[in-house]
This record gives structure tokens, C-alpha cells and sequence, in this order.
């Protein structure tokens, strides 16, 4: 969140790996804040701070609740990372050849998937990721988003919904879980890379095939925008510890958000 929403006031603290524990702290205490969400920051920065805290990831420690990413167990929420309201758009006409992009880090196994892909057809992949303006321009460029996993294990794609709430048309490998998001319905489902060959020789013929499909996922990115979940797990947040009390809930209170 950058703006103001739900009875929210979003602040940054950057606090970059190595920093010395107090002056961390001290950073994030100026703000008074009643809620700390924290990525990757060491446990000792979140020590006596007066707010409730919430780590991101399995491996957080020293947090009231942890948020897990789809899949994992023993978190007290499970569910993808919010999307920035600021990179959400209206679904714009396919009106040529589509122009696709995939936003995923490289790995053995994505660049098998893209392979044909990218030498028959007009693909970007940034390779070591994308954030701030460059990702928004490039998200404006573009009208189709590709999102495969890593590996066999088939974590979902963070990547998929930023594609959605970009108006992309979105080709993705079925996700494991779903996260609501529905095969055939919000995305193009593929699994092979003749798979995505093929559906971008399909676009590329007639560009317009799937565009129920794109306004589908388009909306269903809604329920993902920053704005909208942030305020509801704080809410949650902040009534779980005053049922259970702070500390890191047991995993018989895991939800899948």
C-alpha cells in the first residue's frame, strides 16, 4: 500500500540486511505504528516494539502471526502477496499480434518453457525481475503475461496476479493451490511449452480469441489489490490477538486467505 485505504496508513522502513538491530528499530518505533508487517527482517529489530507484528513467510521469527505463501502449513494466513493498486489497469483491445512479457526469474525449468516462445514470437522475459517504473512500463508495453514455476514442485506465481491486474491476458501453468483463480476461465492454461507456442500462434491469427477470458482475470485481480487486503488482514490480525493473545498463533488457527 502507498495511499491511505480501509482506516490504514501504509509507512515504509526500509531496513537493509546487516542493519544494526537498535537504530532498525528505532526507525520503525518513530511512526508509532500499531502494526508492524515485516519482510525479512531479523527477530531482535521486532523486539518490545508496542504493535502487533506480522512476518512474511514461513521463516519469520519474533512475529505475532505469520503469512505464509499459498501452500505452506503451520502459518496463520496462507495466500499470495497483495498487489500495488498503482499497477492495476483497464483491459485494453487486442488489436495485433499480442506483445507478451514474463516477469519470473530465470531457472532451468521456466527457461525450457519459453524457449520457442521467444524465438517465435514478440517475448520480453526479464530474467532477474522487475520492480518500480521499469515494471510499470513494461506492464503498459505489453498486453499478455506468462507465469510457469520454478520448479516441478509448482509454487503458485506471485507474478500471475500482477499480470491480471495489468489487463494482460495471462498463459499459466494450473495453480497449486488455485487461489481462486480458475483455469479456462481467468487464465489460459497450459502445460508444455508447445502449449504456450501454441496459444501465442493462435493470438497471433486472431487476437481477439480469449478476451472473455482477459476481462475475467482482470476481475478477479480485484480481490487482490493491496487496498482491499491489507485493511482485512489487519483487521483479522488485531481481533486474533486479542482472542488468542500476541505470540505466534498455533497452526490449529491456519486459514487460507
Amino acid at each position: 500500500m502507498h495511499a491511505p485505504a480501509g482506516g490504514l496508513e501504509p509507512r515504509f522502513v526500509d531496513v537493509r540486511a546487516g542493519a544494526e538491530p537498535d537504530s532498525a528499530r528505532e526507525a520503525i518505533a518513530r511512526g508509532a505504528p500499531h502494526v508492524v508487517v515485516a519482510l525479512g527482517v531479523a527477530a531482535e529489530v521486532l523486539t518490545d516494539l508496542p504493535a502487533a507484528t506480522l512476518g512474511l513467510g514461513a521463516s519469520a521469527t519474533g512475529c505475532d502471526r505469520v503469512l505464509g505463501a499459498p501452500g505452506e502449513t503451520g502459518v496463520w494466513r496462507a495466500r499470495p502477496l497483495p498487489v500495488d493498486d498503482r499497477l492495476y489497469a483497464d483491459v485494453r483491445p487486442a488489436d495485433g499480434p499480442p506483445r507478451a512479457l514474463c516477469l519470473s526469474t530465470s531457472s532451468r525449468r521456466r527457461e525450457d518453457f519459453l524457449v520457442a516462445a521467444k524465438h517465435g514470437h514478440d517475448l520480453l522475459h526479464y530474467a532477474h525481475g522487475l520492480a518500480g517504473d521499469a515494471l510499470a512500463a513494461a506492464l503498459a508495453e505489453t498486453d499478455l503475461g506468462i507465469a510457469v514455476a520454478a520448479q516441478d514442485s509448482r509454487e503458485f506465481a506471485g507474478e500471475a496476479l500482477v499480470h491480471l491486474a495489468a489487463g494482460h491476458l495471462l498463459l499459466a501453468e494450473r495453480f497449486v493451490p488455485p487461489c481462486g483463480l480458475e483455469a479456462g476461465i481467468d487464465y489460459v492454461p497450459v502445460a508444455t511449452r508447445d502449449d504456450v507456442e501454441a496459444a501465442l500462434r493462435r493470438l497471433r491469427q486472431r487476437p481477439d480469441d480469449y478476451e472473455r477470458v482477459r476481462i475475467r482475470g482482470r476481475l478477479k485481480a480485484d480481490e487482490h489489490r493491496a487496498s482491499v487486503v491489507w485493511p482485512r488482514l489487519v483487521r483479522d490480525l488485531l481481533a486474533d490477538i486479542r482472542v488468542f493473545g500476541p505470540g505466534r498463533a498455533e497452526a490449529r488457527n491456519t486459514l487460507v486467505a
